[in-house]
């Protein structure tokens, strides 16, 4: 049976916090903790693809721009989280 998005923006909230790095977790945790519970299906979607199929460190670097994002994980919610952490104070 398939999980409630309810479901799985609890699972997304619990795996953005608990990363792997301190980074990641600050970094895309707090991009989830604020904004999760407005993304729709496709949303989550690509925030799972991107957490299952990438390391910790490769996200670090993408989402700081530090090396570029893949193009299969280009999309709006991506971008979102970009500008997420470009937007930081002290960013």
């Amino acid at each position: 049976m398939p999980q409630s998005l309810e479901t799985r923006r609890k699972r997304l909230r619990y795996r953005t916090s608990h990363t792997g790095t301190r980074e990641t977790d600050i970094l895309v945790g707090g991009f989830v903790a604020r904004n999760v519970d407005a993304l729709d299906e496709q949303g989550i979607n690509s925030l799972e693809a991107l957490l299952e199929d990438a390391n910790d460190r490769d996200i670090l670097d993408w989402i700081t721009e530090r090396t570029l994002l893949p193009k299969r994980f280009r999309n709006n919610t991506t971008a979102s989280l970009i500008a997420f952490v470009k937007n930081r104070p002290g960013s």
